[in-house]
Formats: structure tokens, C-alpha cells, sequence
């Protein structure tokens, strides 16, 4: 994982805080060789009130690997297909432009707002009609869920916890 694309999850992490939201990065669709796909990072609403939206995204940081991801549109969808919404972000005006976003995609992006850099919505996701989650999603959750630390990057370095 690139220093840009750790910089754009802390900050999407930080907008979509804990305990209203689930935040996991590098989600996998399934476990086994069943489903291969992943999402770079999902958020899930806790509160039943605002409605429990599942929302995906993919993140990019480069021109080259945006335009190799609109030529295979279809890529997203093991993990799309369970989602409430789905967003392109990316961390500089030049990665996309708004007209190449799909039309059951959002867009965000980097920008400096008060002087700070946050994550803005360019165009918002519209609201999509997912499937049930299915078991094997459901597993991969689950696997995170109880054991959620087993992996840990510290500045640039992957340790394995050991119990």
C-alpha cells in the first residue's frame, strides 16, 4: 500500500468515525478461493436510525490505474452487489474526472478545505439496490471480527501478532 493510499484511508477512517461506523480496510468479498475481489475500504452506519448503509470504496491515486479500472466496470461488483453506495476516491484532481465516474458510482476526493485536507464529495453516490449479503461475506466478516489484530503496519512495516 502506497504512502498516498495509507494518507487517504486515515483520512476517510477519520470521516467516518467509530461507533457510528464500521471501518475496514482491504475488505475481502469472501473467504477461500471463492471470491477473490476486495474493496479497498467499506463502512457500514451502526445506527439503525440513519438507516445502516454499507458503503465501498476504491481508491486511487494514479491516472494509469483509474483508466484500467473503467476499461473492467464490472470488477467492483462481487462486493458492490452488497452495497448501499459506492465511491470512487482518489487523491488529486488529475486521477479522474467526474464525467468518467459511473453513473451508480459517487466521487471523492482530496481537496484542502479551511486549511486543512480532507476527503470531499465531488459527486454523491446514488442510492443502489444491494443484495442480501451472503455467506461468504458474511465469513470474511467474521474473520475480522475475531481476529481482528492479527496484522499490524506500523511506518511502513507489517508485524504479525502473536498471542
Amino acid at each position: 500500500m502506497t504512502k498516498k493510499t495509507k494518507k487517504l484511508i486515515a483520512t476517510l477512517n477519520e470521516q467516518w468515525p467509530h461507533a457510528k461506523y464500521a471501518f475496514i480496510v482491504e475488505f475481502r468479498g469472501g473467504t477461500g478461493w471463492s471470491r477473490e475481489s476486495r474493496a479497498d475500504a467499506i463502512a457500514m452506519n451502526l445506527w439503525p436510525s440513519e438507516g445502516l448503509e454499507l458503503i465501498g470504496f476504491e481508491i486511487k491515486t494514479s491516472r494509469a490505474d483509474w483508466l484500467k479500472e473503467i476499461k473492467d466496470p464490472l470488477k467492483c461488483e462481487p462486493i458492490k452487489q452488497f452495497c448501499d453506495r459506492w465511491y470512487l476516491v482518489t487523491d488529486e484532481r488529475k486521477v479522474a474526472q467526474e464525467n468518467e465516474v459511473p453513473e451508480d458510482w459517487g466521487f471523492m476526493r482530496m481537496d484542502w478545505v479551511s486549511m486543512k485536507q480532507q476527503i470531499v464529495t465531488v459527486k454523491e453516490a446514488p442510492k443502489l439496490e444491494p443484495k442480501e449479503i451472503d455467506r461468504l461475506f458474511l465469513a470474511s466478516l467474521m474473520r475480522l471480527a475475531s481476529n481482528p489484530h492479527d496484522v499490524v503496519d506500523i511506518d511502513g512495516r507489517t508485524y504479525k501478532v502473536v498471542a
